[in-house]
């Protein structure tokens, strides 16, 4: 049955289900260090969990915080190693972000309330 829903949906609709997500935006925005970018596909507020610390920030203290990170971090490669979908009751996604030998854990974790937009992320272990 899922998979008649599948070709339906390309058949009809043209992009397959799930695509609503901005996975490719929010990789690109942390390829190019664009705080502003990343944040701006976030709840207002958003929680940050950077280094095991946590807060929940609006927009321009997000961007802000991520920001710092880059600066510490800069020019990673960023890439998904689990994409959530739409389908999940929760809409989680896990990232590593490597900087040469240096690997950073991340995780990001979509609203259920507010359709495509980033609840929360975390960076770091």
């Amino acid at each position: 049955m899922a998979i008649l829903l599948f070709y339906f949906n390309i058949l009809f609709l043209g992009t397959p289900l799930g695509a609503d997500l901005p996975y490719l935006e929010i990789s690109t925005a942390f390829e190019k260090n664009d705080a502003s970018r990343v944040i701006s596909f976030c709840e207002n507020p958003v929680l940050l969990i950077v280094d095991n610390v946590e807060g929940i920030y609006n927009h321009a203290q997000a961007a802000m915080v991520l920001k710092d990170f880059f600066r510490s971090h800069p020019n990673g490669a960023f890439n998904y190693q689990f994409q959530g979908n739409e389908a999940d009751e929760d809409i989680y996604s896990a990232a590593v972000y490597a900087q040469g030998a240096q690997k950073i854990s991340i995780g990001i974790y979509f609203s259920n309330e507010t359709p495509n937009r980033i609840q929360s992320i975390k960076l770091g272990e």
